[in-house]
């Protein structure tokens, strides 16, 4: 039996990089869209699905930082690697906030509920580009980040 050449997907350590950014991006997508599906379907509970939510669009939001210059439009990434991801583009591309934030009644406190899940997006995001050593300046604004974290904070009546 004859033994097959080994097949290199990159050539250098930048190539790898990114066809891992790829591969990061790919799951991220797939993954919001099962959750959101689940959610849907009732099979977790909003608790479990809001954070889990939250930390997916702050990872897929860093991760677009990373990819701007290979990736500048993700619906064309969804679109040549054939990812029928209706709702991951929704919540990814478009509202930006877990479902059971968007769509909390005009009665409940959904303002606070907005800022916190804002913030929390925003922590997360610092936190995941930190961990990322995205220290650059080109890769990540760390100060603006932490000013719209900062921003996001519900202002003290006190």
């Amino acid at each position: 039996m004859a033994a097959y050449p080994e097949v290199r997907l990159w050539n250098d350590k930048r190539e790898r990089e990114m066809y891992d950014n790829f591969a990061d991006l790919f799951a991220i997508i797939k993954t919001t869209e099962k959750l959101e599906k689940a959610y849907v379907r009732d099979v977790i509970s909003a608790k479990e699905y809001e954070p889990a939510c939250a930390k997916l669009i702050a990872q897929f939001r860093t991760l677009k930082t990373t990819l701007k210059d290979t990736v500048p439009d993700v619906e064309r990434f969804m679109e040549a690697y054939k990812m029928d991801c209706p709702a991951a583009a929704n919540r990814l591309l478009v509202s930006g906030v877990p479902a059971t934030v968007e769509h909390k009644s005009a009665s409940s406190d959904s303002g606070t509920a907005v800022a916190v899940a804002e913030c929390v997006q925003h922590y997360i995001t610092a936190m995941d580009s930190l961990r990322l050593n995205m220290v650059a300046v080109d890769q990540f604004d760390l100060e603006s980040s932490y000013n719209a974290f900062i921003n996001s904070l519900p202002k003290s009546s006190a």
